[in-house]
């Protein structure tokens, strides 16, 4: 094995420069020297101890993608702290993109919203009664676009909505991708907003019925009735009115001295 020494970087910064007893060498800095300088590789080692045999470039655009540290490091094999070597700086760029996003203007078919994404989110989920447990993420998608996801709690439940997210001047725009995203920019969506009024929607609940006196074999059914009126009444010019006899003293004939 013949030893190269380092003797600098070539012009593009690329690659350094070795020489060594048959000549100069070129050797481009990529992923697997700088892990090699870092100590995470040994002996015959080339994929850094991944069992799925993923390069460090495939582990980061899996994360820019949306994978998580751990769901990479149970597809390899591999221990969390190795993937969070390379995933480190993809983490950040998600982080900020999430950041960003939050000033973008939602895109509604009229066109771009005056308020910023995160002002929209915060409103909607208040007017809704959900308190604000928002959290913001940001990957690329399929077509290496930004998507930003917005994910908040209702009671035991998650719930997520996508935008996609196009960074531009004054904040860039955010555009609905599913019916969540579509329902926080939706005025018209209320759903829990009023609490239910149980005076107005409970049904009316039955009057008790009074049995009344048997007279002559039959018997009264009637339901119950308002406190009787006084007496007698004063009327517009002073008089008073005669008083009217009650329901069971028309029955029983005991008004006008007719005892029967």
């Amino acid at each position: 094995m013949q030893e190269l020494r380092v003797t600098g970087v070539d012009d593009d910064g690329t690659s350094v420069v070795c020489e060594g007893p048959a000549g100069r060498f070129r050797l481009p800095i990529d992923d697997t020297l700088k892990a090699a300088v870092n100590g995470e590789m040994t002996g015959g080692q080339t994929e850094l101890e991944l069992g799925a045999d993923l390069s460090p470039r495939e582990i980061q655009a899996r994360i820019r993608a949306g994978a998580t540290v751990e769901e990479i490091a149970e597809l390899t094999g591999a221990p969390n702290h190795r993937i969070k070597r390379f995933a480190g700086p993809v983490l950040l760029e998600r982080s900020r993109a999430a950041e960003m996003a939050q000033l973008a203007h939602p895109v509604r078919g009229d066109g771009p919203m005056h308020a910023t994404l995160a002002d929209v989110t915060r409103t909607a989920l208040a007017e809704r009664g959900h308190a604000d447990t928002t959290e913001w993420d940001a990957f690329k998608g399929a077509d290496n676009r930004w998507v930003v996801a917005i994910s908040w709690s209702v009671g035991k439940s998650r719930n997520q909505a996508h935008f996609r997210y196009a960074p531009g001047a004054h904040g860039g725009t955010a555009s609905p991708i599913d019916d969540a995203a579509r329902g926080l920019l939706d005025p018209d969506a209320r759903q829990g907003l009023r609490s239910i009024d149980r005076s107005v929607d409970e049904p009316l609940r039955a009057v008790p019925v009074a049995r009344g006196p048997v007279v002559e074999g039959v018997v009264e059914e009637r339901a119950e009735r308002p406190a009787q009126a006084p007496a007698a009444a004063v009327g517009q010019h002073g008089r008073r009115h005669p008083e009217m006899p009650s329901w069971e003293d028309v029955l029983l004939g005991v008004r006008g001295g007719k005892n029967g």
